[in-house]
């Protein structure tokens, strides 16, 4: 019964990689679109990834591997790699440039490394099935169990050190898009977020189950397996949606702020051009970005950013609010009929749930309860 549950699920697991595999390669893209060559690129190696991983799980099935094998060498390979696979494949999403074929090998090399040394000592010394902790504990001090036992340790490691390359590009993307939009929440990618740490999940799951392994959780895992390889593949073909909305940012050269100070053209007034902004009311256009603005006072936005974080200490997204909100307390204290639908939209917020939250977020208080106060004290 045990090993029927256990083909059934695995098939299931199978089936699901391939469709997937095939529809990564099928995938229609505009060929007209450079910025999307990257995003391609970790389409086909994302096919590639599953229908290799669904390869060896039918390798598995067909050649009757041990139910159980404590710090198996290939559920470590498959591990490693699907861990370094899909943390490269969210992140180029966020940065195009970050990835790179160098990049990639550096992060695959000490997986060869150790396959290379456990196939050199296995020859010598064997490859001997670990069936409980027990055994593990009797053998742990023989030569392919210590190969075995730090590829584990390094998977652990290697956990943690792509998380920490995944959170840093994150905050990278959410500051690059506060410096470009002024509703940037719209399209931060939450999904890849959801998408990492519960990668991150299955994989520390993978940690314990290598070492504390039983039918039960095997079944669990492999059902979770399921559950995200289609998820996040649904998830990722939907990607160039919102790929043409932060082109301009995500496909942008990284400027270092020193070199951004150094652009800003002396020939240019910040207070002439805040003027000008402030005067024509620019910031209440619903949807303004950086790149519009700079056209409006024609000038290159690198010197615009520049001016915001360097004369007002914030990005242009934090710069925007803080106008918008100026203006709509000026509008509430002049206009006190008019409703918060109506002011939100005249200083430029299309949602006035966004508009509710980004006031509460510059004052502390919501706007109703703002109001509430100044009822009060009048």
């Amino acid at each position: 019964m045990d090993s029927s549950v256990t083909l059934y699920v695995n098939t299931i697991l199978i089936i699901s990689c391939l469709v997937f595999a095939i529809v990564f390669f099928a995938f229609p893209l505009p060929h007209n679109s450079k910025g999307l060559k990257s995003y391609k690129v970790s389409l086909r190696t994302l096919g590639a990834a599953y229908f290799l991983f669904a390869f060896l799980v039918l390798i598995s099935e067909a050649i009757n591997e041990p139910e159980v094998d404590l710090l198996s060498v290939i559920n470590l390979n498959i591990s490693s790699l699907q861990a370094i696979l899909f943390t490269m494949a969210l992140v180029i999403l966020l940065n195009p440039a970050k990835i790179t074929r160098k990049y990639l090998l550096k992060h695959i090399s000490p997986i060869i490394v150790f396959d290379l040394i456990y196939i050199f000592i296995a020859l010598v010394w064997g490859d001997p099935e670990i069936g409980n902790l027990d055994a593990l504990m009797k053998i742990s001090l023989t030569p392919p169990v210590v190969v075995r036992e730090c590829f584990w340790l390094f998977f652990v490691i290697q956990l943690g050190y792509l998380t920490s390359i995944f959170i840093r590009e994150v905050k990278n993307y959410d500051k690059a898009l506060d410096d470009y939009f002024s509703d940037g929440y719209k399209i931060h990618i939450r999904w890849v977020s959801i998408c990492y740490y519960s990668a991150l999940s299955l994989g520390i799951f993978g940690v314990f189950m290598m070492c504390l392994f039983s039918f039960e959780w095997e079944i669990v895992f492999t059902l979770c397996c399921i559950i995200y390889y289609v998820g996040f593949g649904v998830c990722y073909i939907q990607y160039p949606r919102t790929f043409i909305k932060i082109e301009p940012v995500i496909t942008s050269p990284v400027i270092e702020s020193s070199e951004v100070h150094l652009k800003i053209n002396n020939r240019f007034s910040w207070t002439e051009l805040k003027g000008k902004v402030l005067k024509e009311k620019y910031y209440t256009r619903t949807g303004v970005n950086i790149e519009d603005m700079a056209q409006f006072l024609k000038v290159g936005r690198t010197t615009l950013s520049g001016f915001i974080n360097k004369e007002e200490g914030v990005n242009f997204n934090s710069w925007i609010r803080r106008l918008r909100i100026d203006e709509a307390i000026r509008l509430l204290h002049e206009n006190p009929e008019y409703s918060l639908s109506q002011i939100s939209e005249m200083v430029g917020y299309s949602e006035p749930s966004n508009f509710s939250r980004q006031f509460k977020i510059e004052t502390g208080v919501s706007p109703s309860e703002w109001c509430q106060q100044k009822r009060i004290l009048a």
